[in-house]
C-alpha cells in the first residue's frame, strides 16, 4: 500500500471558502447555507444627459423598490468595468468596394491604435435566505391552503422567492433597461445534441477570477463550487491565478448623499470591479440596532463622572448630542417603513500581472474616492476577507458599519452610467450577430451607433448650417455598406455625396442637369412599365397628378380618359408621354400635359423612349437645379423616382436618404409620402433618414406627431442657438430635457454629434481621418471640380490619385482595386 495520508492537505481550498452549491432551477442557484440568489444585468440612462430631478426620480423609485425588502434579503450591485478591444472584424462586413472597405479599416486601425477604451456593465445579484424550518411552518398550516400544506419546505421556499423577484423585475423595469441572467440551451453537432450555459454562473465566475466566457454545466449541476478552480495565495496583496489582486474600501460616508455621487467611478480608464453589497434588516431589528447605538452615543454626551454624581459641568460633548439626534431621525425612518436599513459594504476590487502597476491604478481609484468626500483605503491585512465579501451571494465577509437606508443605497450605486451602444445591429430582419453601423473611439468608453431600435431605424438628423450634416451622412451612408445585399438611395442638394458615391462605384445624377460625367442628361420614361395592374394604377394616379399640376380640375371622365389610354398602352410599343398624348381624346388632357413632352420645357427629362434611369445599389439624385425648376416641374420627378425606389425594397436592407428635407416637408404630396413611408417602410427592411437645418420647417410640416413618434433615433447637431426661445420649445417637443439642450447647445460643431433614442442617449465624436474625410467630407466647389477632372482623366483609378493629392501616404495600398 502507498501511503498517502502525506500529500493529502486537511485544510480547507479555495472551493470552500465559495459559497455555490447547485442550480435548482433557470437562474436559481442554491449556495451553501440554504439560501437562494438570482441576477440580472441592467442598464440605467445616460448619466451626462439625465437632469438633477430625472436623477432624483431614479433614486426614488429604486427605494421604493428595494424599501419592501427586509430581513434575510441581500442585495449586491455590481460594475464592472473591462478593457474594449473588439471592433467588427473585415469577415463580418461585406464591402462591396475598395473605398468604404478603405474607410472602415482605417477607423478600425484609429480604434485599435487609441488604448485606454473601456466600457461598463452592470448587474444585481439579489439574495435569500429563508428562516428556519421550525419558525416558518406554523405560518404555512394557518395561511396556505391545503395543496402548499403537502409541499415540502424546499418547493415553498423556491416558490415564494420566485415570486419574489418576479415582482423586484417588474417594480425595477419601470426604471431600468434590465435582464434576467438565465440559463439557455444551446444546440450541438447539428441538432445531435443541446449543451446548457448558465449567464448567473459565467458571471460568479468573473467576479471570482475576473475572466468570463461561457461555462457549460452538467447534467446534474451540483456541487458547483468548482468554478473556483483558480489558485489563490493569501497576504497583504493576494495572488489569484498569478494575477495581483487589490481591495479598496470605501470607509467613510459624507454627512450627505445625492443620486449619482460617485458617478466619476464609472467613467476611469481602468478594469476593475466595483462591488456593493447591501444586507438587509427587518424595521423592528433596524430599530433595535440604531437604539443600541442612540444609547451608546448618549452615554457620550455628558462625563462619567456627571453622570455618576447627578452633577452638571460645562463640557457637553456636542458632536455625541448631534449624533444622538441623527440616530433619533433614523429610528423615526425605519418606524415609517418608507426606507429599510441594512449593513453597506462598498468595496473596488482590481487584477493585475505586476503588483507595481496594481498599486499604481489602486493609488488612482483610492484618490478619486477621496475626491468626492468618501474615505477610502486600500486592504492588506483584511484583503483576502474583502476580496471573498464582494463575492455574489457572500453574507459573511467583511461586514462594514454603521446602517444605512435604502435612500442613501440609491445615491450610492452605480444606476446611471456611459451608453456604449448595442454590439450587435439590433435589426431582426438582418442576419444574426451582423456589426453595429458604426463604433468609434469616443473618449474612454467607445460608442456603437445603430439606427435601429428593433426594425424601425427610420432617423431625424437636425442641425444649422455648417454644422456637418453633409459630413454624418456621408458616413453613415459608407458604414451602411458594411451589410450584404445593402443599398442606399439619397437625395442630395449641393453634390455633397458626389466624392463618395463615385468612389464606391454608384451612380449620382444631377436631376434637371448634366450627369456625373458632365456630358450626358437624365431622362425618364414613367410610363414604361405598364404589365401589372398595381403599375397601370401607379401611372394613372401620377398622370392625374400632372394634369392637376396644370390647374385642371379633374373630374370622372378626366380620370376614365386616362384609365382608357393607359389600359390601351400596355399591349403597345411606345410608351413615351408623346404616345399618351397622340392617343388620349380629351383636349384638356392633351394641352396640360404638353409641357411635359418633348414640345414643352419638361420633355428633356419626362418624356424618354426608353428610361434612363438604371438603379444600383448606392444611388443618389442631387436635386439642387430641379428645385429651381419649380413645384410644376419638381413634383412629378420626385414622385416617379420615389416609385421607382418603392419598387426596389425586396427585403434586402436599405437605406433612403433625404438630404434638406424641408424642402420636402413643405409640399403636401412629398408630406404624404414620408408619412407613408414612416409607417410601411420598416416591413420592407428599409430605414429613412430625414436631414434638415429648418426646424421650423418640421414643424410646421404637419406631420411632426409622426415624426417624433416613426423615428425612434434622433441625432442632433451643435446648434448655439438650441436654449434659445422659439429653438428650445422644438427640442422641448421631441422629449429633450434641460440638459439635453445644453449639450446641443455647447457641442462641438463639424466634430461632436447628440444621439437619443429610446435605447440610450449619447454625446459622440466620430472620429474622422484623412481617408474617410477625403470623400465624406470633400463638398466644397473646388474639391468636387478637381474630383470630377480627375475622373475624367483617370476613370476607376481616381480616388488613388485623389487621395494622393491631398497628402495620404501608400494611397494605392489602401484601396486595393480588384
Amino acid at each position: 500500500m502507498v501511503a498517502l495520508k502525506r500529500f493529502r492537505t486537511s485544510g480547507p481550498s479555495f472551493a470552500d471558502l465559495v459559497p455555490y452549491a447547485g442550480l435548482i432551477d433557470n437562474g436559481v442557484l442554491l449556495l451553501k447555507d440554504g439560501s437562494l440568489m438570482a441576477g440580472w444585468y441592467f442598464a440605467g440612462p445616460d448619466s451626462e444627459s439625465a437632469t438633477d430631478q430625472e436623477r432624483n426620480e431614479l433614486s426614488r423609485q429604486i427605494n421604493a423598490v428595494l424599501s419592501r425588502l427586509g430581513s434575510g434579503w441581500m442585495i449586491q450591485v455590481e460594475a464592472v468595468r473591462i478593457p474594449t478591444i473588439d471592433y467588427p472584424s473585415a469577415g463580418s462586413c461585406y464591402f462591396p468596394d475598395a473605398v468604404t472597405r478603405a474607410i472602415d479599416a482605417e477607423r478600425r486601425a484609429h480604434f485599435e491604435r487609441e488604448h485606454g477604451h473601456f466600457e461598463s456593465k452592470h448587474a444585481i445579484v439579489l439574495t435569500y435566505r429563508p428562516l428556519e424550518p421550525r419558525k416558518s411552518g406554523l405560518t404555512r398550516y394557518i395561511y396556505s391552503d391545503e395543496a402548499s400544506r403537502k409541499a415540502s419546505f424546499a418547493e415553498t421556499v423556491l416558490h415564494f422567492f420566485k415570486m419574489t423577484i418576479r415582482e423586484v423585475e417588474q417594480y425595477l423595469a419601470n426604471s431600468l433597461s434590465i435582464q434576467r441572467m438565465q440559463t439557455r440551451e444551446i444546440s450541438e453537432r447539428g441538432g445531435e445534441r443541446t449543451a446548457r450555459y448558465d449567464e448567473l454562473l459565467q458571471f460568479v465566475r468573473f467576479c471570482i477570477i475576473g475572466e468570463t466566457h461561457p461555462l457549460r454545466i452538467p447534467g446534474v449541476p451540483m456541487y458547483l463550487d468548482w468554478v473556483a478552480t483558480a489558485e489563490l495565495e493569501h497576504g497583504l496583496t493576494p495572488r489569484i491565478d498569478n494575477r495581483f489582486l487589490a481591495v479598496i474600501a470605501i470607509d467613510g460616508l459624507p454627512a450627505e448623499s445625492w443620486p449619482g455621487i460617485l458617478n466619476s467611478l464609472d467613467l476611469m480608464p481602468l478594469t476593475y470591479r466595483w462591488s456593493s453589497r447591501f444586507v438587509f434588516l427587518d424595521a423592528e431589528e433596524a430599530r433595535a440596532r440604531l437604539e443600541r447605538t442612540r444609547k451608546k452615543w448618549q452615554q457620550k454626551v455628558r462625563p462619567f463622572f456627571d453622570q455618576l454624581f447627578q452633577t452638571q459641568s460645562r463640557s457637553v460633548d456636542q458632536d455625541a448630542l448631534s449624533m444622538v439626534a441623527e440616530t433619533e431621525d433614523a429610528i423615526a425612518q425605519a418606524s415609517s417603513q418608507l426606507v429599510a436599513y441594512g449593513y453597506y459594504t462598498p468595496v473596488i476590487v482590481a487584477f493585475d500581472r505586476d503588483r507595481a502597476a496594481l498599486q499604481e491604478k489602486a493609488e488612482a481609484i483610492r484618490r478619486l474616492i477621496q475626491a468626492e468626500g468618501f474615505g477610502a483605503r486600500i486592504e492588506t491585512l483584511n484583503a483576502t476577507d474583502a476580496y471573498l465579501g464582494s463575492l455574489p451571494g457572500n453574507w459573511y465577509c467583511n461586514i462594514r458599519e454603521p446602517l444605512i437606508n435604502t435612500s442613501n443605497l440609491a445615491d450610492l450605486v452605480p444606476l446611471n452610467s456611459v451608453w456604449s451602444g448595442n454590439p450587435i445591429a439590433p435589426c431582426p430582419f438582418y442576419p444574426d450577430h451582423s456589426p453595429p453601423l458604426m463604433q468609434v473611439a469616443s473618449g474612454s468608453t467607445p460608442f456603437r451607433l445603430n439606427l435601429h431600435v428593433d426594425d424601425v431605424g427610420h432617423t431625424l438628423i437636425f442641425g444649422p448650417t455648417g454644422s456637418g450634416k453633409s459630413t454624418l451622412l456621408g458616413l453613415i451612408a459608407a458604414q451602411f455598406r458594411r451589410y450584404q445585399s445593402a443599398q442606399i438611395f439619397a437625395f442630395d442638394k449641393g453634390n455633397s455625396l458626389l466624392p463618395l458615391t463615385l468612389a464606391a462605384g454608384g451612380d449620382h445624377y444631377e436631376i434637371g442637369g448634366y450627369g456625373a460625367d458632365g456630358a450626358t442628361r437624365l431622362a425618364f420614361c414613367p410610363l414604361a412599365e405598364l404589365e401589372s395592374d398595381g403599375d397601370r394604377a401607379w401611372a394613372a394616379e401620377w398622370l392625374e397628378m400632372l394634369v392637376a399640376l396644370q390647374g385642371v380640375a379633374i373630374s370622372p371622365n378626366h380620370r376614365n380618359a386616362i384609365s382608357r389610354q393607359t389600359a390601351l398602352m400596355s399591349t403597345a410599343p411606345g410608351r413615351s408621354l408623346s404616345d399618351f398624348v397622340s392617343g388620349v381624346q380629351m383636349r384638356e388632357i392633351k394641352d396640360a400635359l404638353h409641357h411635359y413632352t418633348v414640345d414643352g420645357p419638361m420633355g428633356q427629362l419626362l418624356d424618354a423612349e426608353k428610361d434612363g434611369l438604371l438603379l444600383s445599389a448606392f444611388q443618389t439624385f442631387d436635386i439642387e437645379q430641379l428645385m429651381n425648376l419649380g413645384e410644376r416641374n419638381l413634383v412629378p420627378v420626385l414622385t416617379y423616382l420615389f416609385h421607382r425606389i418603392e419598387k426596389r425594397l425586396d427585403g434586402r436592407p436599405s437605406l433612403i436618404i433625404l438630404d434638406e428635407a424641408w424642402l420636402m416637408l413643405g409640399h403636401p404630396v412629398f408630406r404624404s409620402k414620408i408619412r407613408e413611408w414612416l409607417k410601411v417602410l420598416r416591413k420592407a427592411n428599409c430605414a429613412v433618414v430625414l436631414a434638415t437645418q429648418s426646424i421650423s420647417d418640421a414643424e410646421r410640416s404637419g406631420i411632426i406627431d409622426v415624426l417624433k413618434e416613426s423615428c425612434p433615433t434622433k441625432i442632433c447637431l451643435p446648434n448655439r442657438s438650441a436654449r434659445e426661445p422659439g429653438t428650445r420649445e422644438f427640442y422641448e417637443g421631441i422629449g429633450f430635457n434641460d440638459r439635453q439642450i445644453e449639450i446641443v447647445s455647447t457641442s462641438i460643431p463639424k466634430r461632436e454629434y447628440y444621439v437619443a433614442s429610446p435605447e440610450g442617449r449619447r454625446l459622440f465624436d466620430m472620429s474622422l481621418g484623412p481617408v474617410a474625410l477625403s470623400f465624406v467630407g470633400a463638398s466644397g466647389k473646388e474639391a468636387l471640380k478637381r474630383i470630377r477632372a480627375l475622373k475624367s482623366t483617370h476613370g476607376q483609378e481616381w480616388p488613388i490619385h485623389w487621395l494622393q493629392s491631398r497628402g495620404v501616404q501608400d494611397a494605392a495600398a489602401l484601396l486595393a482595386f480588384e
